[in-house]
């Protein structure tokens, strides 16, 4: 009985003292910290962000935009136009929300709790070009009553398309007016993988979007649309070294998705007929960069004998371009042969196309460029958006380009499940169990999004 009696007291004794001795610190978990520095979440934030754009996203966009051709499996059924909510809940919840945009919002906040603008101006930037990768796929979208953090809001309310364009162009504004702050306590350095923390390069990727978003607006704004842009690129690149890219690395976990892809999908994708025949018209010296081959995929017409994506866009160590001087130059041209000023339309788009061929290492000694540039009396718009499409392999800035303009002519695949090429995707099977009650209904991938009006 003694013994009963003492086991119990000392039972109680432990039970009453734990917390006076149980380091409370042993139910941390150390790899997965409750705070972490900006400087620890701008790296991962940039490398998911182009992983997901240069990869899942450009493989569809592609796809539709018959830049490249889907071979067997999952990619031939997207050629034909077979995607389902399913398919893009990876690359919206697991990848633009979570980990991206979360992270994202997470610098903005830690910038502004610790004074350091120089951080929050790169954050909404990145902020800002997530939005548009969105809303540009999917239209309205949750945000205002989203990433709240403490406040988490489990079911959020869309916000239109319209009102996500005007964030954007808030948060760009705000972005540069950070970026000249003469002061701020942490500043990006190294861990900034795309610019190594110069703010100057930063702040041309500001105005860069400026102008893209801008000219997106053209179905809406008419002339204005093309006078913003103008305005906003004559603080924006100045040559292609100022590039908005992402640089992969040789080790796997680090390479291009592209690369990953056709390491782990060999034979999905090739070179589509469409491109291949665009790019041999003119003897095109990139056909040769773009591809290893000569051999094309007609659109719905799988051809196993068709050419592979070329070593400098699908090697480990391939970039991924989420903007670049080439694009300016392109809208540049665009809109101001669009206002009539058509000396400075074909100046830009010889512009552009010089550097799309410097960049991919085929310029030599200018001939070609020489017998294909064009002059204030050959310039037309669908010149101008045909060798934008032809100089932005790989991009899903084509398939935006080809909503607005209807450039390049594009016929439907062979096969088609539907009676035109698709103008958006499907929302995730995740809105739809989640968050039904504000998801958008009776949308289909046919229907035209805020911007993409007749």
């Amino acid at each position: 009985m003694k013994k009963i009696i003492f086991s119990i007291s000392l039972i109680a004794m432990l039970f009453c003292s734990c917390d006076k001795w149980i380091d409370p610190a042993m139910n941390t978990d150390p790899n997965n910290p409750k705070e972490v520095a900006m400087a620890q979440l701008i790296a991962p934030v940039e490398a998911n962000l182009a992983y997901i754009v240069g990869g899942e996203m450009a493989r569809w966009d592609c796809v539709w935009m018959q830049q490249i051709a889907g071979i067997q499996s999952q990619s031939a059924e997207n050629e034909i136009y077979i995607i389902g909510e399913s398919d893009v809940t990876n690359a919206w919840s697991y990848n633009f929300y979570t980990p991206g945009m979360i992270n994202t919002k997470i610098i903005m906040d830690k910038a502004a709790t610790l004074n350091s603008p120089h951080y929050a101006g790169v954050a909404k930037i990145l902020m800002a070009y997530h939005l548009g990768v969105m809303t540009d796929h999917w239209g309205d979208m949750p945000y205002s009553d989203a990433l709240n953090g403490a406040t988490l809001v489990l079911k959020p309310k869309y916000d239109t398309q319209e009102k996500i364009y005007t964030t954007i162009f808030t948060l760009l504004t705000e972005a540069i007016t950070n970026l000249d702050a003469a002061a701020s306590t942490f500043s990006p350095d190294v861990e900034d993988l795309i610019y190594q923390g110069d703010l100057s390069k930063w702040k041309k990727t500001a105005y860069a979007m400026k102008a893209r978003y801008s000219i997106h607006l053209a179905k809406k704004k008419g002339a204005t649309a093309y006078t913003d842009a103008l305005t906003a690129l004559s603080n924006s690149y100045t040559s292609s070294d100022d590039d908005f890219k992402f640089v992969f690395g040789s080790a796997y976990n680090n390479s291009n998705p592209i690369y990953q892809s056709e390491q782990e999908r060999t034979g999905y994708y090739s070179a589509s007929a469409t491109y291949m025949n665009m790019l041999a018209a003119t003897s095109d010296p990139r056909k040769a960069i773009y591809f290893d081959g000569t051999v094309g995929s007609k659109p719905g017409e799988p051809n196993a004998n068709a050419a592979v994506i070329g070593a400098a866009y699908a090697s480990s160590e391939s970039p991924v371009y989420l903007m670049s001087f080439v694009e300016t130059k392109f809208i540049e041209a665009e809109a101001s042969f669009n206002t009539n000023d058509k000396v400075r339309a074909a100046t830009a788009y010889n512009d552009a196309l010089k550097a799309s061929l410097q960049r991919d290492g085929v310029y030599g000694d200018g001939t070609w460029y020489n017998a294909n540039k064009e002059t204030d009396a050959t310039i037309t718009l669908a010149k101008i958006m045909n060798q934008k499409y032809l100089s932005s392999f790989l991009q899903v800035e084509s398939w935006s380009d080809w909503r607005r303009t209807g450039y390049p002519a594009l016929v439907k695949a062979t096969g088609a499940v539907i009676n035109e090429i698709p103008r958006r995707l499907p929302y995730p099977d995740d809105e739809r169990l989640y968050n039904k009650e504000n998801m958008p209904t009776g949308i289909t991938i046919t229907t035209r999004l805020w911007w993409d009006v007749n």
